[in-house]
């Protein structure tokens, strides 16, 4: 009895653990989530990305790249700078990693130019796609857009690494949760 108690728990635990990842990388919403922008993003091999592509589509893209950016926001150009914030984010399972962020004081309501770009090892890849968000507040006027992109490769050791201790994790959480026989 204990063993199967202690059986369908693991199997619990993992079924759980597989949707919990698999819920946390997978895209939601659509794409231009608030506010009035347009813009895109070209990489080196031609593949271009832009605030029209649905985030039910994933864009396989290098871990290291200069890009070509463009970007604007619909507002009449300001006559003195004011103040403007944001930046590019990807949403991982376990937490997040900026990009670039930007600010400053500005009176334009564009922007382009190249970025060059390296991502991080912790970061997946070959894994499926990660939700990337760009956010751009001015004026008052706060644009989000967000895509769907996956890092070209394998998963390697460090998803190998992370799985296995998320289950070691798991397990321990319910191993110390379970009622303990007493002497």
């Amino acid at each position: 009895m204990r063993n199967r108690r202690r059986t369908a728990s693991l199997v619990l635990l993992g079924f759980i653990t597989i949707s919990w990842v698999v819920g946390a990388a997978a895209p939601v919403g659509a794409k231009v989530i608030q506010g009035g922008c347009t813009g895109s993003v070209t990489f080196s091999d031609g593949t271009t990305v832009n605030e029209s592509t649905p985030l039910s589509q994933v864009v396989i893209v290098p871990d290291d790249d200069t890009v070509a950016y463009q970007g604007s926001i619909n507002l009449d150009p300001p006559n003195d700078p004011v103040p403007f914030s944001g930046g590019v984010d990807v949403r991982l399972p376990f937490g997040g990693w900026t990009v670039v962020p930007w600010s400053g004081d500005t009176e334009a309501v564009a922007a382009a130019g190249d970025y060059a770009y390296v991502v991080p090892g912790f970061v997946p890849r070959g894994t499926g796609g990660l939700e990337v968000t760009a956010i751009h507040i001015q004026q008052g006027q706060t644009c989000v857009v967000a895509v769907t992109m996956a890092l070209a490769g394998d998963p390697g050791p460090a998803a190998l690494i992370g799985a296995t201790g998320t289950v070691m994790f798991g397990a321990a959480t319910i191993a110390a949760g379970m009622k303990k026989k007493v002497a």
